[in-house]
């Protein structure tokens, strides 16, 4: 079996793919076999905004999903996280591989040292690039600046080398997945509450099709369950990359714990637990108490 494989030619997406086609081939059992088709995105291209600026979700998925939507590649490889909460019509998530690390990490610039955040003097710049992760960090210590890196990975950390930033949040997997061995510190679930998706790979085909059917017994059981209720959660609350929220499922023996978090914009945090089985329920009603908070 070959499988045509979309996605953007940065080294952490083709990295990835490289994870998650591993995993289903171990799965299936039946010599997988696949090539990449490489596409540029939006997201790829603009790199002089931040993110919540040109858009939000999607701009590191629509031209991936055309492809398979034109019969170029039979499907996609994303970060979960980077998926706008509403797919194109005919398509649908249909695997995940083992969700890597959950987390955000704050890295110092080179030379500069390894502090947590509420030890920062007044005044550091952090690269905080989505609207959560500036809240959070206003939140654990309102005397930091920040600004905002655009690029992939490894061009973030270039330019913070270089002199953007004093110090820069991004998402743990990514760093483990790539290997990038430098000093960090992994920042609490509390503030710093992931994005919904944060640490998933997905593989986006078809719906119902051959393929999509193959592939779904393969998925990552727990994994999945996670995805169901983080995207149930964006998808009730309706919120893009301009929101300050976080919201992270993890599933043990058939239970659903769910953290979500929301900021206000005058330094205000509120975080909610939900518990269940169901993972539709509980991304539901995660979305609903913080839709309920007096800032939403």
């Amino acid at each position: 079996m070959k499988i045509r494989v979309a996605a953007r030619p940065s080294r952490l997406s083709l990295k990835q793919v490289e994870i998650i086609m591993e995993y289903i081939s171990t799965r299936l059992g039946d010599g997988l076999q696949y090539e990449i088709v490489k596409t540029t995105t939006k997201g790829d291209k603009i790199r002089n905004k931040p993110l919540h600026e040109i858009g939000g979700k999607g701009l590191f998925e629509g031209e991936v999903d055309k492809l398979v939507l034109e019969g170029k590649a039979d499907i996609a490889v994303h970060s979960l996280k980077d998926l706008p909460s509403e797919l194109p019509n005919g398509l649908e998530v249909v695997a995940v591989a083992p969700r890597g690390p959950i987390e955000d990490s704050l890295i110092p610039r080179k030379g500069n040292n390894l502090l947590k955040p509420e030890e920062l003097p007044a005044g550091t710049l952090v690269a905080a690039g989505s609207p959560r992760r500036k809240h959070a960090l206003l939140y654990a210590n309102p005397k930091v600046e920040t600004t905002w890196i655009r690029g992939n990975l490894d061009t973030r950390l270039r330019k913070l080398d270089n002199g953007a930033a004093d110090y820069l949040i991004a998402a743990e997997a990514g760093l483990v997945r790539l290997g990038i061995n430098r000093p960090r510190i992994i920042l609490p679930i509390k503030p710093f509450t992931p994005a919904p998706g944060q640490g998933i790979i997905a593989i986006v085909a078809p719906s119902e099709s051959s393929i999509a059917r193959r592939l779904a017994l393969a998925t990552h059981e727990a994994t999945h369950n996670e995805m169901l209720a983080e995207r149930v959660f964006l998808q009730t609350l309706a919120a893009g990359c301009a929101k300050p929220v976080g919201g992270i499922a993890r599933y043990r023996d058939g239970k659903i714990m769910f953290i979500a978090a929301t900021f206000s914009e005058d330094g205000r945090a509120m975080w909610f637990t939900i518990e269940g089985r169901d993972p539709y329920e509980v991304g539901s009603r995660a979305a609903e108490e913080v839709k309920s908070v007096p800032w939403w």
